[in-house]
């Protein structure tokens, strides 16, 4: 290989490098670790629901606002506890999930989406679950967070 071509090929494999770096980062925001939902072939759920493909952005941000304890949409019910009267979540007891909006562009508030966490010893704490309705309560998945 010619000395021309190597280091054609250094620089690609560090622009490649760099570009991998800036999208981590500009995934992180300034609050800190992002959400992570990505799809995981073969890989089954802690809950036994499926795991969740890719997200709206908007997943993210409620997810740092649960992180930091607000500030939250609807701040008289984000944080509240979530009943699964629909029983779609595992059978917990009454007050393990509390549940957040996760805003809706384009739909009237507070729109159809919802993150739901389980396990959670108090507003603000790191929940041991994650779970996400584009659907207001019809389905859920479960989140992969990081």
């Amino acid at each position: 290989m010619s000395p021309r071509r190597r280091t054609l090929l250094v620089v690609g494999v560090v622009l490649v490098l760099l570009a991998g770096l800036v999208g981590v980062l500009l995934t992180q925001g300034a609050g800190g670790p992002a959400a992570v939902a990505t799809a995981r072939p073969g890989r089954s759920s802690a809950s036994g629901l499926p795991l969740c493909g890719p997200v709206p952005s908007q997943v993210n941000d409620a997810v740092l606002a649960v992180r930091s304890n607000g500030p939250y949409l609807r701040p008289r019910a984000d944080g509240g506890t979530f009943g699964n009267r629909e029983g779609l979540l595992p059978a917990r007891p009454r007050g393990y999930y509390r549940e957040y909006t996760v805003s809706a562009p384009g739909q009237r508030f507070p729109g159809p989406r919802r993150l739901i966490t389980g396990g959670q010893e108090a507003l603000g704490a790191e929940p041991e679950i994650w779970f996400y309705s584009a659907d207001h309560y019809e389905s859920f998945c479960e989140l992969a967070v990081s």
